[in-house]
């Protein structure tokens, strides 16, 4: 398995849709209720991520992309604040507890800060204990909203 140091951070291309439809549908896995049903609804929502966002940064190892971040610092929070929402965090099983998603993650946040912004959102599976942790040990807490089966976080820059 590559080392940290032998991955590296880069600009979405379009040709990495096929990819990352791979990697979505991997890190769902666990979780299918909080992806896409299939490869085909998975690439449309990754078209419209291609289309919604102010950082689209990829993970990459020996060429193949391994993970994805999806930023959007226009957003707008639900008192009409803009936040730098993190808008999709994916990594490949494979991968996890290699640090990729904390170096997408501190990438993101670096963004949203160039961008003026002092708080981050996202939205996070009520089930998906994992990616909570992960979440509270870069800073992040629950913002107290709740959407169905998602719960808000949020961290103050």
């Amino acid at each position: 398995m590559p080392a940290e140091h032998d991955v590296i951070l880069r600009p979405f291309r379009p040709d990495d849709l096929p990819a990352l439809v791979d990697v979505y549908m991997a890190a769902y896995r666990d979780f299918p209720e909080y992806g896409e049903p299939d490869e085909a609804h998975a690439l449309r929502y990754l078209q419209w991520l291609q289309r919604h966002h102010t950082l689209f940064l990829i993970a990459e190892v020996e060429g193949r992309p391994v993970g994805f971040i999806v930023v959007d610092a226009n957003w707008r929070d639900w008192k009409g604040r803009r936040i730098g929402e993190i808008h999709e965090l994916a990594v490949q099983p494979e991968y996890w507890g290699r640090s990729i998603a904390h170096r997408l993650l501190e990438a993101a946040l670096d963004h949203i800060r160039a961008q003026g912004l002092q708080q981050a959102g996202l939205w996070v599976g009520v089930r998906n204990e994992r990616a909570q942790s992960f979440y509270r040990h870069i800073g992040f807490r629950r913002s107290g909203m709740r959407k169905d089966e998602w719960i808000k976080m949020v961290k103050s820059l």
